[in-house]
């Protein structure tokens, strides 16, 4: 018998699938096979993330899997000068950029040795509702849970089945380089610079490695410019700072360039009859924020605590969950506006045009 079944792999799918094993319920994870040719890289984890780790009782773990460490952030936002921000005047203290494979291969050991289930599958699979609980049916597998957990990523696989409504704040997509140098430079401090038509990100990823990130809009860019890494090469070489942080000279490129969404989108609802979302399903916080992995962690044990309540018979258990994410999403979202209408250089360009009305369009998708 399995109590809940949880969609995806992620940071917030093994949270929750810890933190459901530690209260005692019985867990499976559903989940695609590991994409080999995605490489995921230039992502922080917010110091504020250690009370999360430590719920899950990864902390000393974490810890030992020696993620390179980020003791601060250097900026060129809103001004021509470049501005520094030291972690170590923060009471949280420093941040860690993260090798993800390491840090999602941690949390899948801890889940395992709780005795969470995980079943792998590339095809497609079906749920429904049945009685006072779900079906699911795919491959070889069936079975009745009474709740589920989406943390399905943005993709939010359970969500778009339900009809449920998502509410794009922006169509930000990110251009990932990965670099390297046999004489790299050594940087403990990640880099931001704002441009005409986007942002720039630039962070130590290990072993001589360099992601260089551009965050634009899509429609700023011809076409045929997309799969050109000259074009975003030489974009790079009209910058201010991030020029001299990755010199051409001596950073090559290693991999084809990525692209990936990077938008901010949330849903119309969090939590409905014997389902949650979590993560990235729930709500898509931009890069700008650093706190991707955090939200993922936090709002995954948060699914996962609401979940367990619910099947004690405690039924305000999910809308106490929905009003705990849509706040969490209110305020990050204000903290957002806040920053992007500090950066006025450019303020009639599209890019920032967008990001300066006083109340950002919402744009809603619902699919079926």
């Amino acid at each position: 018998m399995i109590d809940i079944l949880i969609i995806g792999n992620g940071p917030a799918g093994l949270a929750s699938a810890i933190t459901l094993r530690q209260q005692g319920a019985s867990v499976m994870v559903v989940h695609r096979p590991a994409d080999s040719n995605k490489f995921r890289a230039g992502e922080s984890l917010a110091a504020s993330a250690r009370i999360s780790l430590a719920e899950l009782e990864v902390w000393e773990e974490f810890l030992n899997d020696g993620h390179e460490p980020c003791y601060g952030n250097a900026s060129c936002w809103g001004d021509d000068r470049l501005y520094f921000n030291d972690f170590i005047q923060s009471p949280s203290g420093q941040g860690w950029y993260v090798d993800r494979p390491a840090f999602e291969s941690m949390l899948t050991r801890k889940a395992t040795s709780l005795g969470v289930s995980f079943y792998e599958t590339d095809r497609s699979f079906r749920l429904y509702r049945e009685d006072n609980g779900w079906k699911y049916a795919g491959d070889h597998l069936e079975i009745s849970p009474t709740m589920v957990i989406d943390a399905s990523g943005r993709n939010r696989w359970l969500s778009r089945q339900l009809g449920i409504r998502r509410i794009r704040r922006d169509e930000q997509v990110a251009v990932i380089s990965i670099l390297a140098a046999t004489d790299p430079l050594n940087n403990r401090q990640s880099l931001i610079e704002a441009v005409s038509d986007g942002w720039w990100y630039v962070s130590d990823i290990g072993e001589g490695k360099i992601a260089r990130i551009f965050f634009t809009d899509p429609d700023l860019h011809d076409r045929n410019s997309w799969l050109d890494p000259l074009y975003w090469e030489n974009k790079s070489l009209q910058t201010k700072f991030i020029r001299h942080r990755v010199p051409v000279n001596r950073y090559k490129e290693i991999l084809p360039l990525q692209f990936t969404s990077a938008g901010s989108h949330h849903l119309e609802h969090y939590a409905g009859e014997g389902w949650l979302a979590a993560g990235d399903a729930a709500c898509s916080l931009d890069p700008l924020s650093s706190h991707g992995i955090a939200f993922a962690l936090r709002s995954g044990i948060d699914a996962a605590l609401a979940a367990k309540e619910q099947l004690t018979g405690i039924s305000s258990a999910g809308n106490g969950y929905h009003e705990k994410i849509e706040l969490a999403f209110r305020l990050y979202n204000e903290q957002r506006t806040e920053f992007y209408q500090k950066e006025t250089r450019w303020k009639n360009e599209p890019f920032w045009k967008r990001r300066h009305a006083e109340q950002m369009m919402e744009v809603g998708e619902t699919q079926q």
